[in-house]
């Protein structure tokens, strides 16, 4: 930054040794104090360590000790707001207590009775909301009226159902009946997993299920909820019969937000080549989306001399991009990777009819407050993470000054400068791939541990496609929607999608397109992150000592603790591993387990090619690993089994639960049968060298929150 002072230059050639450590204490106030302009957009870090405070507590804590320190660190705050070192750190204490206070609150609110066993029974409710997937299958949220012979204090507030029926239909907002079987919300797969349950219960989810029957449409839909979700299925609907196929299966996704329908091997292609998050209704379509409808009311109304030169017809076109980028937002499903894209892009043409810079380090951050006070719990989600790292990275980078500098320079538009005006834009889309592929991508390897290593060229390629294409037809498309003039502005979106499919397949094909990266501890994701924060947010010279957070980060980035043995949360799996560091899985079954765990190994293996390998034998009466140096472990699906596998095994893990007396006689050095798992879900074991196991189990991790089910004592 030009005028940036560094130590060295100011003081350390006149500092004598001794005069050192105060020469350079006096350097870092005087940069402090020159950054106060920044120190707002800390904020939303702020409460970002009070939210994950929340979500690390073992026990839930109550509304009222919440309010109450919140309450103390805001008289606090009024306390010293007269003294400028002690206000700021008085301050950051009330975002985190505030950031704290908010995912209490947020909990509080969202609570609902959660399925305690699997029912099965006449299930009656109102649909609020339906997919159709890739098979023909329907996946529906429904808000039950009644279930089996649950009472109504203890019926879900919403349930997930598949419906594999054929030619079954549901309409939102009509309220039906049909037989359902339903489950709690999935528990993790292995302890520090991704808890599914923990998602769904701030989404208000207490069940998950299947059909039995065909739904019988006992109410016709009513209310504007349920016109407008039909609306959306009519739109998607509309797009896939005009486009067709797979292309239009994603082109409906980019405007409604439904995604079932696009098949597997599909979204692979996409997330191989670097481009999945096209997918996503979030910030890039929202800017695509409301900035090309700002655009072209402005180029509309400048085309009338008349209003150009007498009213502000920017703050005009702002305005009805507002009510535009609302329409999408409706019309997509309003998932929260979109209402954080919405936050954002208001605030930008709200900046625009205040007179104010549009798209400002500011902005966002006031935008991650709000989102963090609407929905605290969106922070620990991969989506909220990857969104803001990829904006706050761009904005820092294009608002430095030589960047500024070359930005604002003079630039002619004629017909000379299109060679010029085209290298820049495909330098921007490189610059922006790089600096938004690079904040990324330790969030991206970290939640879903692979790296698109053929990111950027993916980028390039799809992203102008996506840009001037595919967008600006839908927005045209959404326009003449009405009019049924739409099929031309249609056909050209499924051409730009098909191509952006083409690329995908392309660039995944490649070879090691897609690499797989063992899982991180969370302390290495968060010295990347503070790392990356304190460089993008500070201006003068030491933001650059955010470098040695992000080294050290990726240095710890392979130190995760990995345990010599898995056990899914129904004991119906289990893997070891074998003396050169892989798993070897008692089956491939169940299939979702199982590609977890590989997963976060960082292995590229199939389930079923990880539970071929040669230690594990097994037969009708279950499994059995042994291994040179290492302890024998037994998967026992009988008592006769657990009986013979007690005398030769280190370690027993039964599928069947065990009588006491043969408990007592078991000669192995650890016993866990069905109970355990019952009460404890996942586990994990480590061998010590002093012949001792750890036991590490899901519900330990979890901790006593309202989300966790609590099925006996834990042991």
């Amino acid at each position: 930054m030009a005028g940036a002072e560094s130590f060295p230059e100011t003081y350390g050639a006149r500092a004598t040794l001794r005069e050192a450590p105060a020469a350079a204490l006096a350097w870092a106030r005087r940069s402090f104090a020159a950054e106060a302009d920044r120190y707002f957009l800390w904020a939303p870090v702020f409460m970002a360590f009070g939210i994950g405070a929340y979500f690390s507590l073992p026990v839930e804590p109550g509304p009222w000790p919440a309010l109450a320190a919140l309450a103390a660190s805001g008289l606090l705050l009024l306390a010293v707001r007269r003294r400028p070192m002690a206000a700021l750190c008085a301050a950051a204490l009330f975002a985190v207590v505030l950031g704290f206070g908010a995912s209490v609150w947020r909990a509080e609110r969202v609570a609902a009775p959660v399925l305690e066993r699997p029912l099965s029974g006449v299930l009656a409710g109102q649909v609020v909301s339906v997919e159709k997937t890739e098979t023909g299958a329907l996946l529906a949220i429904i808000a039950p009226h009644s279930f089996a012979r649950l009472a109504k204090n203890r019926l879900p507030a919403k349930v997930r159902l598949n419906i594999r029926i054929r030619e079954a239909t549901l309409r939102p907002g009509a309220t039906v009946e049909l037989r359902a079987r339903l489950m709690p919300p999935p528990e993790p797969v292995s302890p520090g997993g991704f808890d599914f349950a923990r998602q769904a219960w701030f989404q208000g989810l207490g069940a998950v299920g299947f059909a039995y029957s065909a739904p019988v449409e006992l109410e016709a839909p009513g209310g504007a909820e349920a016109r407008l979700m039909a609306l959306r299925m009519t739109i998607g609907d509309r797009i896939r019969s005009v486009i067709g196929g797979t292309g239009g299966a994603v082109a409906a996704a980019l405007i409604t937000g439904e995604r079932a329908s696009i098949p597997d091997e599909v979204s692979d292609d996409l997330r191989s080549a670097g481009i999945y998050h096209v997918l996503a209704i979030s910030g890039l379509h929202m800017v695509l989306f409301a900035g090309s409808l700002f655009w072209a009311v402005r180029a509309v109304l400048a085309l009338v001399p008349g209003l150009a030169l007498r009213y502000p017809i920017k703050k005009w076109a702002a305005a009805i991009a507002i009510l535009g980028a609302s329409f999408y937002l409706l019309i997509s499903g309003g998932a929260i990777a979109t209402q954080r894209a919405w936050i954002m892009i208001s605030l930008m043409f709200v900046a625009v009819l205040l007179d104010r810079p549009a798209l400002s380090m500011r902005n966002v951050m006031l935008a991650a407050i709000l989102v963090l006070l609407w929905r605290p719990e969106s922070l620990v989600g991969a989506g909220f993470q990857m969104s803001f790292a990829a904006v706050i990275a761009l904005i820092a980078f294009y608002e430095s000054d030589l960047i500024r500098r070359w930005t604002l320079s003079p630039r002619g538009f004629g017909v000379a400068d299109w060679p010029r005006l085209a290298v820049t834009y495909v330098l921007g889309i490189a610059l922006t791939s790089i600096i938004a592929g690079a904040a990324t991508g330790a969030i991206a390897a970290y939640h879903f541990n692979r790296i698109a290593v053929y990111g950027l060229a993916g980028n390039m390629a799809a992203m102008p496609v996506v840009g001037l294409v595919v967008m600006p037809m839908a927005l045209l498309a959404l326009l003449l929607m009405p009019f049924g003039l739409d099929g031309p502005a249609l056909l050209a979106m499924g051409w730009g999608v098909e191509t952006m499919l083409a690329i995908a397949d392309e660039v995944a094909g490649w070879g090691g397109a897609d690499r797989m990266v063992p899982a991180a501890p969370l302390h290495a994701l968060l010295l990347v992150t503070m790392g990356g924060l304190w460089m993008a947010i500070w201006r003068r010279s030491w933001r650059y000592g955010g470098v040695v957070p992000i080294l050290l980060g990726l240095m710890l980035w392979g130190g995760a603790p990995k345990p010599d043995v898995l056990i899914d949360r129904d004991a119906s799996l289990m893997a070891v591993r074998m003396a050169d560091g892989s798993l070897a899985l008692s089956s491939s079954r169940p299939d979702y387990a199982a590609r977890q765990w590989l997963r976060y190994e960082g292995d590229s293996r199939s389930p079923r090619e990880a539970a071929r390998a040669d230690p594990m034998r097994c037969d009708g009466s279950g499994c059995f690993y042994r291994e040179a140096g290492r302890p024998a472990v037994a998967f026992s699906g009988s008592l006769d089994a657990v009986a013979e596998d007690c005398a030769r095994a280190d370690a027993v893990i039964s599928r069947v639960a065990v009588p006491a007396a043969m408990r007592r006689d078991c000669g192995a050095r650890l016993l866990l049968d069905w109970f355990h798992f019952w009460r404890n879900g996942a586990t994990g074991l480590a061998f010590a060298s002093d012949g001792t196991i750890e036991v590490v189990t899901a519900r330990q991790v979890r901790g006593n929150r309202p989300w966790v089910q609590r099925r006996g004592e834990a042991q």
